[in-house]
């Protein structure tokens, strides 16, 4: 049952959207879709993906703290199982082997599949270091059960619009950058990724660049790891 935990979670945010806008219509959604916004830039691309995936760029220790709390909120899982799978994927990358590759495994098996795999401990190693990181792992669906309970008896408009909506944007988002930039066989650059995710499209030169932070010149999530993220070494 473990390993269906996240996609129970990632269900009920699909759920929950779609009753919410049926009770509530569609007046909040633009809400959800700010949030989204800044959950896409500054969580999903910028801390989860660059910053714990690969070590791209250096963060200040209080933003590490709220950033670290919101990638474990937006759903995809802990972040030492989200950036486990991810580096799996860069190194099996469109083969066989990768976790979701469209070519390999079919688009059914990255939108409802279960990514079940056994992450060598040295994949993830200088994230091991971090006592934060494995108790947030250990600790990830009793949060997430709390705060949706919570919300439900507190604000169930919140729990549609504040919580699961933007969640279940971020999972889309990370369902097109998954499929869109590698259904030629192999990792190439996407306008149509780059312009839905703010910066993640070019998708070609990161695989063969990972630890570079900024993807291209019209990389949103760069601009926005300079200006506010990125911690000044001088």
């Amino acid at each position: 049952m473990n390993k269906y935990r996240i996609r129970i979670l990632q269900g009920l945010f699909l759920l929950t959207s779609l009753v919410g806008i049926t009770w509530y219509g569609m007046s909040s959604i633009l809400i959800s879709l700010g949030i989204y916004v800044f959950l896409e830039i500054f969580v999903g691309n910028a801390t989860l993906h660059r910053y714990y995936g690969h070590r791209a760029f250096e963060m200040g220790s209080k933003k590490k703290i709220v950033l670290t709390w919101l990638a474990h909120h937006i759903g995809v899982g802990s972040v030492l199982g989200w950036a486990g799978h991810h580096r799996w994927h860069h190194q099996y990358s469109d083969t066989a082997n990768d976790l979701h590759s469209p070519t390999k495994n079919g688009i059914g098996h990255i939108l409802f599949g279960v990514w079940d795999v056994s992450i060598p401990r040295r994949m993830i190693s200088d994230l091991l270091k971090d006592p934060a990181l494995i108790g947030w792992h250990k600790n990830y669906f009793k949060y997430h059960f709390l705060l949706f309970v919570t919300l439900a008896l507190v604000s169930p408009w919140a729990l549609v619009f504040i919580y699961a909506l933007p969640n279940l944007m971020c999972l889309f988002s990370g369902y097109i950058i998954a499929i869109l930039p590698h259904l030629s066989g192999e990792a190439k650059n996407s306008w149509i990724t780059e312009a839905l995710t703010f910066g993640e499209g070019w998708h070609g030169y990161h695989h063969d660049s990972p630890g570079d932070y900024r993807f291209s010149k019209f990389d949103l999530t760069a601009l926005a790891i300079d200006a506010f993220l990125k911690k000044n070494r001088h």
